[in-house]
């Protein structure tokens, strides 16, 4: 009986040994999908390889220049489908600005055919710290879309930007610094530090701030929570709010360079990122008995520096604006101080999900939740809400650019970024304007290849480019842009 016996467990074995070998392959798919660089300033490093739940899991280390021109090294994560790799693939880059996504959230996107990019970051005494938004964050962020558009799989004509809070600003800073970008997502964005930053400055203290056990147990532990961000600001730039910096730092002062289409998500309730900073027509007032008494949300009071004393929505072309004010939905909920300490304690049934409503004409679309006067122990929201932007995203991949993703005032800001010469930097607080560059081998190249990105969309495009070029103060290129650059 024992020869019959071994012909199956010789097939079994066999089996197992070519399961081993496919399961091999399963994860081999990441490996050296992403390579490493040389040759230039900029370059990246892949530090680990490994596949996740059938996705690709990169981390590199990028080297960068931060906000006081030093050399910096962070790290970043890229997040990829199996099929993103296969010969010829091209995918779109969806760059998740300043605050981690975790590997779950990118391979949400990744499953939808995007290749997702993000800083990754370490504890305080490792390699890659996070850092404030205002400060060497913006430089990293840079550096990694620069990456971004520099893997050989990704679709460089599609750039999709997200971000919220302090990542919703850099969402739209980065929307005006790099190009081309197709479409942003910031949801509740810092547009104007000169406010935010002085609101948080004169109500962290009455949240308890810097004791920790008082702004814990205080009336509002969120906010007291987020007061440290003005000190890390101040490690770079001034406390004078009076002074333009605040201003140059601020979504606010360059709206003329943000051409793509945007979603700005924001909230009536929120105590970290008021609505004061967006419009002066969906404000809800706050009930003053339930708040410390002090409390101030005034816009104009908080606004310091007179060119920042202007809402959002002011500063935005008034036939490119859709607005959406979204009543609370059904089954939402106040989330209350004992919520915020214990999230397991908010009841587990949800709102049903909601996409959030958009223009497909109109550049900006903002999408306010409506939710009545924030509640004190609110962070962004007061109330508990579930909406989301996937059918933004969606539509905007699938769209060709406009023309006038380019016009002459982002030409301007590409053409000095070549130069290696920024106007309008903030200053630091030693008197020297703040870096916004990164290497110039990595940022003229990234410029470069972005020109001819944009060329190839079509002959109005190109057409569109030398007419702006021909206009434009800054010229590196000598008078006329060369046919390497249009091709």
């Amino acid at each position: 009986m024992t020869g019959p016996l071994r012909a199956p467990r010789a097939n079994a074995w066999c089996l197992a040994v070519l399961c081993l070998i496919v399961l091999a392959g399963c994860s081999a798919f990441a490996k050296g999908a992403v390579p490493g660089e040389s040759g230039f300033d900029g370059a990246v490093t892949v530090v680990s390889e490994k596949e996740d739940g059938g996705c690709g899991v990169v981390t590199v280390r990028v080297p960068y220049l931060g906000v006081q021109g030093d050399a910096k090294t962070g790290l970043a994560r890229v997040v990829f489908s199996r099929d993103a790799v296969k010969p010829g693939v091209k995918k779109p880059a969806f760059c998740h600005v300043h605050y981690e996504k975790d590997v779950g959230g990118a391979k949400h996107w990744a499953e939808k055919g995007w290749v997702v990019f993000t800083a990754a970051y370490t504890g305080a005494d490792g390699e890659s710290p996070i850092d404030a938004a205002v400060g060497n964050g913006n430089n990293l962020a840079r550096a990694v879309i620069e990456w971004a558009r520099r893997v050989p799989f990704v679709d460089r004509s599609r750039l999709h930007i997200d971000g919220g809070s302090q990542g919703g600003y850099m969402a739209l800073e980065m929307s005006a610094e790099m190009f081309p970008v197709t479409s942003t997502t910031a949801d509740v964005p810092v547009v104007n530090w000169d406010y935010n930053l002085n609101y948080i400055m004169k109500n962290g203290a009455l949240a308890g701030y810097p004791d920790k056990p008082a702004v814990i147990a205080g009336p509002m532990p969120v906010l007291g929570s987020v007061a440290e961000l003005a000190d890390m600001s101040f490690k770079y730039f001034t406390k004078d709010f009076a002074d333009e910096t605040w201003y140059r730092l601020s979504p606010l002062s360059c709206t003329d360079r943000i051409t793509n289409p945007v979603l700005v998500a924001c909230a009536t309730g929120d105590m970290l990122v008021p609505m004061e900073a967006m419009t002066r027509t969906t404000l809800r007032p706050v009930d003053p008995e339930k708040f410390p008494a002090g409390y101030t949300r005034d816009f104009d009071a908080l606004t310091l520096n007179e060119h920042a004393r202007r809402v959002f929505e002011d500063v935005l072309p008034k036939d490119q604006v859709f607005i959406h004010v979204q009543p609370k939905q059904e089954g939402s909920y106040v989330i209350t101080g004992e919520m915020v300490l214990d999230p397991k304690k908010q009841p587990k049934d949800k709102p049903k999900d909601l996409d959030r409503p958009f223009s497909k004409d109109k550049q900006w679309s903002l999408f306010y939740m409506d939710e009545g006067g924030a509640l004190p122990s609110a962070g962004h929201t007061s109330w508990c809400w579930n909406t989301g932007s996937d059918k933004f995203v969606r539509y905007f991949r699938d769209q060709k650019p406009a023309v006038s993703i380019l016009n002459a005032a982002k030409l301007k800001r590409i053409m000095e970024r070549h130069a290696g010469q920024l106007s309008d930097l903030p200053m630091l607080n030693d008197g020297r304007p703040a870096n916004r560059l990164n290497y110039a081998a990595a940022e003229k190249r990234d410029v470069e290849t972005a020109l001819r990105d944009y060329a190839a969309f079509g002959p109005e495009y190109a057409e569109n480019l030398k007419t702006l070029y021909a206009a434009c103060p800054v010229k590196p290129f000598g008078e006329t842009l060369p046919e390497s650059v249009l091709h």
